[in-house]
């Protein structure tokens, strides 16, 4: 399957959505001829965040078969992480075992290389998994845990001055190195005020949602929000057809965060530019 080239009109529409203008770039949407796995893909989307599990599920079943009219391999994994979630959620289970196996056998019986056979059989296996209710599977992100006794801000001031000694522990810069490693191995009543300290000035999208996660595990729901929010706003497409931040409903842990209230703010959020 050949990569398909998104016209102008397309990209504009996904723009629009991006915005957050989401009733207007519908109705530009619909106004548009052709394109059909592309437009499935936007409308499974506007879908997952609003709450209409009918509208993504039957989307998705329609337009990711054809993933292969795209680039990147993330807008696969996130939209079956959101079909799985929203299939138990909904009692939609048998349903999304069948896609699953439609899905993986059309692959099978098409003419792609052995590698790719190989990753949709991986994902297929642990989405069915994933449907019977098990965990910690080789698909789902690593679990992050509150940490009472972890290492403290000199221990971690001394690995910046090793490995990173242009840096400095109070500044937005080392910060942005320090993170990932306070939010695993530090006290997290510490690693928190650490992160709110740059939080404003912080770029990796990947420390906001750690902090979301983590804001989430200790039951503080509106810093956990405000966490997601700064990653929502600074949130930016890999294709022209992703309008939202998939990849939160990979994050377990994120899921009770993640009302139908919370996912039509963020829908409604303007974000990023492709």
């Amino acid at each position: 399957m050949n990569i398909v080239k998104i016209p102008k009109k397309l990209r504009d529409v996904s723009e629009t959505l991006r915005s957050g203008q989401i009733e207007s770039g519908l109705e530009q949407l619909e106004q548009l001829t052709g394109f059909e796995p592309q437009k499935a893909i936007i409308r499974a989307e506007i879908g997952y965040f609003r709450g209409d599990c009918e509208t993504a599920m039957t989307n998705d079943e329609n337009g990711l078969p054809y993933d292969g009219q795209w680039y990147s391999g993330n807008v696969l994994s996130e939209h079956f992480f959101a079909y799985s979630n929203t299939a138990l959620i909904s009692g939609n289970v048998s349903r999304a075992q069948a896609f699953y196996k439609g899905f993986l056998s059309g692959k099978e019986k098409s003419n792609l290389p052995e590698h790719s056979i190989k990753m949709y059989r991986h994902q297929v296996k642990n989405h069915l998994d994933k449907l019977k209710g098990e965990k910690n599977l080789a698909i789902d992100k690593k679990q992050l845990r509150v940490v009472k006794h972890g290492k403290q801000a000199d221990e971690f001031a001394a690995q910046l001055k090793a490995y990173r000694p242009k840096l400095t522990f109070d500044s937005r810069e080392g910060a942005e190195y320090l993170l990932h490693f306070t939010f695993e191995e530090g006290t997290t009543d510490e690693s928190l005020p650490y992160y709110e300290k740059f939080a404003d000035q912080i770029a990796s999208g990947d420390h906001h949602i750690h902090a979301g996660r983590l804001y989430q595990l200790i039951g503080q729901t509106e810093k956990a929000k405000a966490a997601i929010m700064r990653f929502v706003k600074n949130w930016h497409p890999v294709e022209y057809i992703q309008i939202a931040p998939m990849i939160l409903f990979s994050y377990e842990d994120l899921q009770p965060l993640l009302t139908i209230e919370f996912k039509q703010e963020i829908l409604q959020t303007p974000k990023g530019k492709y």
